[in-house]
């Protein structure tokens, strides 16, 4: 431990028991904090379509300020909220609950019960906070998310699953930083870089399109609920899979864990 922040290996021998504490979680208990953050997911979605996308005059004179603006705001305060609040994020849990399997504290049923019920929980919370907006009267100042509904569905297959995996190989830095970090401004530190590069990048996370793109569609994006699902939240949630799995989990396994054990005997 160097000022606050716990080695590399420790980051991993900590990931893999969070893991296992999630994977233990009754069924219950993970669809409730799954559904706390799916809201907090819309809670942030909500401040980064209030700020980036009314942003006109920066996107007109610097596009490249105005991305980083829509980044920095609102997500990566929604994944400090889920870290350090307690919640269940499917994207993350891709990451820990295959760590604790790999080291045999969690077994693969687990891991299926806690991946499941963590995107069924998301999904109630971003149906929640899609239900709440739309009820406030703001939604003339959430018109960005039409745009995002367009663009998000608009892509083709090969590259929408890339961009999924880039974005939840930072979402699971995020994470692991965040388990690195010692205090609480450490972790926002930790969530800051990576989430808000993912979203000025451009990259897809099925559980924040979970928020934007149904909002998008009731905002008035000619976007079907079958657009939506076929050709943007399942490549997107396969992509999101594959990054946490292989990208992080058995990548840190190699080096620090059970898999790199194997190859050394």
């Amino acid at each position: 431990m160097t000022n606050g922040v716990l080695a590399a290996p420790a980051i991993y021998n900590k990931a893999s028991d969070m893991g296992a504490y999630k994977a233990n979680l009754p069924w219950w208990k993970t669809i409730i904090l799954g559904a706390v953050a799916g809201c907090y997911v819309s809670l942030g979605g909500s401040l980064l379509l209030t700020v980036g996308p009314n942003c006109m005059g920066i996107g007109a004179s610097n596009p490249g300020l105005q991305k980083y603006i829509i980044g920095a705001i609102g997500f990566p305060y929604a994944l400090l909220a889920i870290l350090t609040c307690g919640a269940e994020l499917f994207t993350g849990n891709t990451a820990l609950v295959t760590t604790a399997v790999l080291e045999k504290k969690a077994t693969v049923k687990q891991l299926v019960k806690s991946w499941t019920c963590s995107y069924l929980g998301n999904a109630i919370g971003c149906a929640i906070g899609i239900f709440l907006f739309y009820n406030t009267g703001l939604m003339p100042q959430f018109h960005g998310s039409e745009g995002f509904a367009l663009v998000k569905t608009a892509s083709p297959l090969k590259e929408t699953f890339v961009k999924a995996i880039l974005a939840n190989w930072f979402v699971c830095l995020a994470v692991w930083q965040s388990i690195a970090a010692q205090s609480f401004g450490g972790k926002f530190i930790a969530c800051l870089g990576p989430v808000s590069a993912f979203v000025a990048v451009g990259l897809e996370h099925c559980i924040a399109n979970m928020f934007f793109v149904p909002l998008g569609i009731l905002a008035g994006a000619n976007v079907t609920m079958g657009d939506f699902i076929f050709k943007n939240l399942i490549p997107v949630t396969l992509g999101n899979i594959f990054a946490g799995v292989v990208l992080v989990a058995c990548v840190y396994s190699l080096v620090y864990g059970s898999l790199g054990k194997k190859f050394s005997s």
